[in-house]
């Protein structure tokens, strides 16, 4: 799977032909700043199995930044690099009626976007369409969703995924977004004591926000 990924970034790169080092201080990139809902949920042959313990889908907020840099000298076209804090938690019942137990789930991770973009010409001043995609890097740092209990499920506190996305941008100002990025290593620990041992599910996460422009 790494291997397809970047093969995949590659060939993209490559059809963009880079611009010159006079083209490139001669341009500012746009940094934005904003946030806005996610939903983190899991996929994958064990995923079922960890959802009837407890672990289901659970919602969350971000924010950040990222600079939107047009790198090529192809219209349009920009390599947007991000940085976000991300937070997800959610209270759950499992077990069978005779035996039920709460659990609160929570995690916080630093998220690290790298995006293609390509952004669609229009005619309307101050409003654009745009689609990216590209790798992100999560490191966990805190919450109880990475310690290893006896009674429940845990993920891994590094994982990568593939984003795909879209945005639309407004009185060229704000821009509001969707994404959805694909797990792409397996995130639930090993945990002998529930039956967890080589399990595979793959953590994936929805984004909905808006961001403001500053040129």
């Amino acid at each position: 799977m790494r291997k397809t990924v970047v093969s995949i970034l590659g060939a993209l790169l490559l059809l963009a032909a880079p611009k010159t080092s006079a083209q490139i201080s001669n341009i500012d990139g746009v940094w934005s700043f904003g946030g806005g809902f996610t939903m983190q949920s899991l996929s994958g042959e064990s995923a079922d199995k960890a959802k009837a313990l407890g672990f289901e889908s659970m919602p969350g907020f971000y924010f950040g930044v990222a600079l939107d840099y047009p790198f090529s000298s192809i219209e349009g076209l920009t390599v947007e690099p991000g940085l976000n804090i991300v937070h997800y938690g959610k209270s759950f019942t499992f077990g069978n009626s005779s035996e039920k137990k709460n659990k609160s789930y929570h995690c916080n991770y630093i998220n690290v976007p790298v995006n293609l973009k390509y952004t669609f010409p229009t005619n309307s001043s101050g409003f654009g369409l745009s689609v990216f995609t590209g790798p992100r890097l999560n490191l966990g740092v805190g919450g109880n969703s990475f310690s290893t209990g006896n009674t429940y499920p845990s993920i891994r506190p590094i994982d990568a995924q593939w984003g795909i996305g879209l945005g639309v941008t407004i009185a060229d100002a704000i821009v509001a977004r969707v994404g959805y990025d694909f797990g792409l290593t397996k995130c639930l620990k090993d945990n002998k004591d529930i039956g967890y041992d080589g399990e595979i599910a793959y953590r994936n996460s929805l984004t909905i926000g808006v961001s403001f422009l500053f040129k």
